[in-house]
């Protein structure tokens, strides 16, 4: 049986440094997260999207290419 005394001696404390560079990180995550909810976009939606867009210009740019190899 662990008790509190013994989670706290095992848990590893991060220096303060990554820990506001870890913490800087998710708050700014969130807030991504959060402008995207209020565009109606909800969890990998965006990144769907964002994939969709990518292709469509891959597409395009390949046939430009066989356009000018003729």
């Amino acid at each position: 049986m662990t008790t509190n005394r013994t989670n706290r001696l095992r848990r590893k404390k991060l220096p303060d440094k990554q820990y506001k560079e870890g913490l800087a990180h998710y708050n700014a995550w969130t807030k991504e997260n959060k402008k995207l909810e209020k565009m109606g976009l909800y969890g990998t939606d965006h990144y769907i999207k964002e994939v969709e867009r990518l292709e469509a210009k891959v597409k395009k740019l390949e046939a430009q290419l066989k356009r000018r190899k003729k």
